[in-house]
């Protein structure tokens, strides 16, 4: 979803938050692209959660125009590999916040790159089973906000990424309008070592 005022309220977030200098942010190329869904430093604490993982296959769930994932492929040097997955127009998402968010022309930043595949599944992951993808090093989640979307990007994920990979979703954060905060912080409260990235609305997980 798109960034809004005053958009980081830690106090309201249960998850523990680490700080942007932990994990290694620093400038990125982000040679052609802008920013749009994405607040400010966030293309660059997601091209740092990845670094150490030093993935050559990354799946993301919600590819949108590519942003996130030619930032990725511009600024990881080990990528072989990257699926990007998104809905047809006409698709409804589950929270009306996302409804005019579903891209005209999917991951059309991206789709340069031999490297890159796009994936249009009319249901999002509610059409895919883990079969369907790559076994991974990294996931990039933000696709349907929903409680069920969410789930599902989530069960897909942790059944493709390999051991010592990454799993991050977007849209953690306080404003009530998405599910993804309930669903991470009810994983959390059943153990998963789940974190967020101080004044981003980046969580993330080691496998």
């Amino acid at each position: 979803m798109a960034p809004q005022p005053n958009f980081y309220n830690p106090s309201s977030l249960q998850i523990p938050a680490v700080s942007q200098d932990s994990i290694g942010v620093q400038p990125i190329d982000k040679t052609g692209l802008n920013t749009r869904f994405m607040n400010p430093g966030e293309l660059e604490a997601v091209v740092a959660l990845a670094r150490p993982a030093k993935p050559k296959v990354v799946v993301e769930f919600g590819v949108n125009e590519g942003r996130t994932a030619k930032a990725l492929l511009l600024n990881i040097d080990t990528l072989e590999r990257y699926v990007g997955i998104d809905v047809p127009q006409g698709y409804v998402t589950d929270k009306t916040v996302q409804r005019r968010e579903v891209p005209q022309q999917p991951a059309h930043f991206a789709l340069d790159d031999p490297r890159f595949r796009l994936l249009i599944a009319r249901h999002g992951s509610h059409d895919l089973a883990a079969d369907d993808l790559p076994k991974c090093d990294f996931v990039f989640i933000d696709g349907d906000h929903g409680r069920a979307g969410v789930t599902k990007d989530t069960l897909l994920a942790t059944r493709i990424v390999r051991p010592g990979g990454m799993i991050v979703w977007h849209d953690y954060h306080h404003l009530g309008s998405v599910d993804v905060r309930d669903v991470l912080e009810e994983y959390y409260d059943a153990g998963r070592p789940i974190q967020h990235v101080d004044g981003t609305w980046l969580a993330f997980m080691r496998v």
